[in-house]
């Protein structure tokens, strides 16, 4: 029998892939949940859970599940804000933002800024929005939405244009019909 001597190319591939998929398990995921409440609409409720995981690349990912009551029936922009406060719903501050375009110009990053999300569409006053976004962390870090002043979720009266022509007043939803505080789990 031929003594066959496998290539180190080889090992260092069959050790690379042993490797990403036990880290990415090893890894609990951090969740998080939102109380969703109208801005004057009491009849708005709701609720918001977030869950961050690694991709098998080793990206953060958050998954966003978002269930509304009470809303009127159409699209409504659903945002991540700056700030963790409802009372009343301007508290929220802008979208969330953390980079230097955030910081330097609030307006000027839309529908680019982290706290961005899509359209959630509400029939016969019920909405529910699945989706999973990369530009946020639960963690720790330069994109965590636990920052020191926390971050709440604000749903919009209208839909997010993604304002194509620019930053335009009302093409990022306008007012504000909910908001609900994120906590950690």
């Amino acid at each position: 029998m031929k003594n066959r001597r496998i290539g180190l190319p080889f090992l260092s591939t069959l050790s690379a892939l042993m490797y990403v998929p036990a880290l990415v398990m090893a890894e609990p995921a951090i969740t998080a949940h939102a109380e969703i409440s109208g801005c004057s609409d009491p009849a708005i409720t709701g609720r918001a859970e977030l869950k961050e995981h690694r991709s098998e690349e080793g990206v953060k990912q958050v998954d966003v599940m978002l269930v509304v009551n009470g809303l009127s029936d159409g699209k409504h922009a659903v945002h991540i804000h700056e700030t963790a406060k409802c009372e009343p719903c301007g508290a929220a501050g802008g979208h969330f933002d953390p980079g230097p375009y955030g910081m330097s110009n609030p307006d000027g990053n839309h529908p680019f800024h982290s706290g961005d999300l899509i359209n959630l569409t509400s029939k016969n006053g019920k909405a529910t929005l699945k989706t999973t976004t990369t530009r946020i962390t639960l963690s720790p870090g330069p994109l965590s939405i636990f920052d020191t002043d926390g971050s709440a979720f604000i749903i919009h009266t209208n839909e997010d244009t993604y304002c194509p022509e620019g930053v335009a007043k009302g093409c990022a939803g306008g007012s504000r019909d909910a908001c609900g505080i994120i906590l950690l789990k």
